[in-house]
């Protein structure tokens, strides 16, 4: 597994649990605390749909960009062995 994958993970892991653990310890009715913790996982679902989307958007630019290099190499070389052979 990726080390950004893993890091970006454990960030979001430490957030949730610090996050429901601040919710549940606050002073609060549990139809609110219900409520809160519902909300805030809510939230963090958004963020990490939105940096796993980041991600793979990131992924695909430069797969995309390193298919580019390969199929313009792969011309310039069929182009070359063209030339060699008119000679």
């Amino acid at each position: 597994m990726n080390t950004t994958v893993k890091i970006i993970g454990g960030i979001c892991l430490g957030a949730i649990a610090g996050t429901v653990a601040g919710i549940l310890l606050a002073p609060a009715s549990g139809r609110e605390t219900r409520r809160q913790i519902k909300a805030r996982a809510q939230e963090m679902t958004d963020e990490v749909k939105d940096s796993v989307s980041d991600y793979v958007d990131q992924l695909l630019r430069n797969y995309n960009k390193k298919v580019d290099t390969y199929a313009e190499n792969g011309k310039h070389a069929i182009d070359t062995m063209k030339k060699s052979m008119k000679v």
